[in-house]
């Protein structure tokens, strides 16, 4: 912005300057300061505190640690600090609001995720906002694909041979799930290849991804971060067996695994991201500065070293971007909602 650049606050000071001396001076200036818009003297002083970052979760989990790499990272490169903020509670609604209703001066900006932004306000009745209406998309922190896991127990290797298993073994097959992209997983899953699971719910990943370790659990549906360090670095290697991506793209941590496409699945897409987004009325030039700011960050070898370590995967989109991504994933996981009526 003109902050980082003095050229243009020179050229800017030298058309005042002139205009002042020249006849009806005060009807001039007034045009000329529209020709540069307000946006530019708004950016030239942003940010002028600390940014908050609202987390609608509490501390620890993926969104949250993304968050903080984030901010610890971009301070240096505004000048001002990035405070996280928990705010748990209502499956992310409660802190989703909190940004909606923040000032839109660009210094709150709140963490977005796809069950808070684009799941909840399909299923959740307490989620009456619109994330389309209500925010800005501001910049992907974060993409992550997901995988099917079965039980080593089972003895399979693929989707067909699950999906042979459970006609053979009718009701046997159980599932472990804790959250709505899971359970939407789950029943996406049953309608798109006729399989029947079970739900048996659990309070968080770890102690899901020890029952299907153990056998107690058929199957589920998780983060790859969360299935990597079970998986092992070749096929059968690990203490649970990865059978599909869900979604259209090979994993590089998993090369073996099927696509959804290779495996005959069509319009079955469970992935999860954490972005940034702002209130509606905070002013575009505020997001274009925070959007390329997020984007240098992400391209650092520190940041990328530790997504190596997560597993987590960054589309490099700028604001435009990022307003298409948000309206594919809004459609998409409507749709999914819908055709396995899980809506309000």
């Amino acid at each position: 912005m003109n902050a980082l650049n003095p050229k243009v606050r020179r050229s800017r000071r030298e058309v005042l300057r002139g205009l002042a001396a020249a006849p009806a001076a005060a009807s001039a200036i007034a045009a000329a300061l529209s020709v540069f818009g307000p946006g530019e003297a708004l950016a030239e002083k942003f940010p002028s505190k600390r940014i908050t970052a609202i987390v609608p979760f509490g501390a620890g989990g993926g969104s949250d640690t993304q968050t903080r790499i984030w901010g610890e990272t971009i301070a240096p490169l505004i000048g001002q600090r990035v405070i996280v903020e928990n705010v748990p509670g209502s499956a992310g609604v409660a802190g989703t609001k909190r940004g909606i209703a923040a000032d839109p001066d660009g210094h709150t900006v709140v963490v977005g995720v796809a069950s808070t932004m684009t799941i909840n306000p399909f299923s959740n009745k307490a989620a009456d906002y619109d994330p389309l209406v209500d925010l800005q998309p501001v910049a992907l922190l974060g993409y992550t694909p997901y995988v099917l896991v079965v039980a080593n127990s089972l003895k399979i290797n693929t989707l067909a041979e699950l999906i042979k298993y459970g006609k053979e073994h009718d009701g046997e097959l159980t599932y472990a799930g804790w959250t709505a992209v899971g359970e939407l997983a789950r029943r996406g899953l049953e309608l798109r290849t006729g399989l029947k699971l079970r739900a048996v719910p659990y309070k968080g990943t770890m102690e899901a991804m020890t029952d299907v370790i153990a056998g107690r659990a058929s199957a589920s549906v998780v983060d790859i971060s969360s299935a990597i360090p079970f998986t092992g670095k070749t096929m059968g290697a690990g203490s649970v067996t990865p059978i599909m991506m869900t979604g259209p793209d090979k994993s590089s941590a998993l090369p073996w695994v099927q696509t959804t496409e290779e495996a005959g699945v069509k319009d079955y897409v469970i992935d999860s991201w954490t972005a940034l987004f702002v209130p509606k009325k905070t002013p575009r030039e505020i997001v274009e500065f925070l959007n390329a700011k997020t984007r240098l960050v992400l391209r650092t070898q520190t940041v990328k070293a530790r997504y190596a370590e997560l597993e987590i995967e960054w589309r490099d989109y700028d604001v435009a971007e990022m307003q298409d991504f948000m309206v594919r994933q809004t459609k998409g996981w409507k749709a999914l909602i819908e055709a396995t009526g899980t809506g309000n």
